[in-house]
């Protein structure tokens, strides 16, 4: 029988209602916030306030609530006590944490990271300890490893732009064993959008089922012909960032969504918002939030013509069907 792996245990796929494909509750530093404070989010307060605003959006379509993948990865400022405090303190959301990496330069000095010195076999080691035992209280930031009893149901790759770095692929490489090994699906983080091809045919050269794979943030490459090629390897795409006009309009994604449904795509896309700063939530004095799938998006979409029946698989089974592990982990 098949399962998601959420902080709190292992769930029906069907019971994760609306699910946000990509987004950030908690983040407690690292090399994120680093390069950018506005990445910092260490509030359980505002991530609770977030988090019950997501889950009322999401019972206007599933009167189970929602799920929010907190796509955080190894060693950028994971604190799954503090996760598991917001999943506790909401009725009707679900979490399910990430393992796996960011991409390069996130963590700063690599050349003295343990992943550059590590051999990809011990890294992969690592990776499925977090989905199977638990992730480590530490983030992996220390000698010391002490398990938490929340456990990893989405592992995580990322790329440079325009490039994969050698770091990059030694990490898809310990990241493709691991899912191999575990049946737990791969969620990317492409920058700007670029090398969603190069990930997807990557990961599947590892081994990875293409079914098991999602390519994230793919929407900041508006190119309907790019997208199709992706699409043909049979991964999923993830089209997130919404409410980014600095980048480009919504009417893009909603663009995407409509073409890439009508040419029999539908059933693998799926839908995030990737709130992942202060400047991005409600909580923090934003005008967007975590909220925004359920509470803008599915509207938007009804109002411009899309069927309900199409609208209710884009917010709900696509990624009830995604994050569902492919065997017993």
């Amino acid at each position: 029988m098949s399962f998601v792996r959420t902080i709190l245990g292992d769930v029906a796929p069907a019971s994760l209602g609306v699910v946000d494909a990509h987004d950030h509750l908690i983040r407690v530093g690292a090399g994120e916030v680093y390069l950018d404070p506005d990445h910092q989010l260490d509030s359980v307060e505002k991530a609770v306030a977030e988090a019950r605003r997501f889950v009322a959006a999401a019972r206007a379509w599933a009167p189970v609530g929602g799920t929010v993948v907190d796509m955080c990865p190894i060693d950028c400022g994971r604190d799954l006590d503090k996760l598991a405090q917001v999943a506790r303190a909401v009725d009707g959301l679900r979490v399910i944490a990430a393992t796996g990496f960011h991409r390069q330069q996130v963590y700063l000095e690599t050349q003295s990271h343990w992943i550059s010195r590590y051999p990809v076999e011990r890294i992969a080691e690592l990776v499925l300890a977090d989905i199977r035992q638990g992730i480590d209280r530490h983030d992996y930031a220390g000698p010391i490893i002490e398990r938490t009893a929340h456990r990893a149901g989405v592992i995580k790759i990322a790329t440079s732009y325009g490039t994969i770095t050698a770091f990059e692929r030694k990490c898809a490489e310990a990241a493709a064993a691991a899912a191999l090994e575990s049946g737990c699906p791969i969620n990317t983080h492409t920058t700007a959008g670029t090398c969603g091809l190069e990930q997807a045919q990557l990961l599947i050269g590892l081994g990875v089922p293409a079914d098991q794979i999602a390519i994230g943030h793919i929407q900041r490459n508006a190119d309907l012909y790019v997208l199709r090629q992706i699409l043909e390897t049979g991964v999923y795409l993830e089209i997130d960032g919404t409410a980014r006009i600095k980048y480009q309009p919504d009417a893009n994604r909603i663009m995407a969504l409509r073409e890439l449904g009508r040419l029999g795509h539908g059933d693998r896309l799926l839908l995030g918002t990737d709130s992942g700063k202060r400047s991005y939530q409600k909580a923090y004095g934003a005008t967007t939030g975590v909220d925004y799938n359920p509470a803008v998006d599915g509207p938007r979409l009804l109002a411009e013509g899309f069927e309900r029946a199409y609208v209710e698989q884009l917010l709900m089974t696509n990624a009830q069907r995604f994050f569902s592990f492919r065997r017993e982990a």
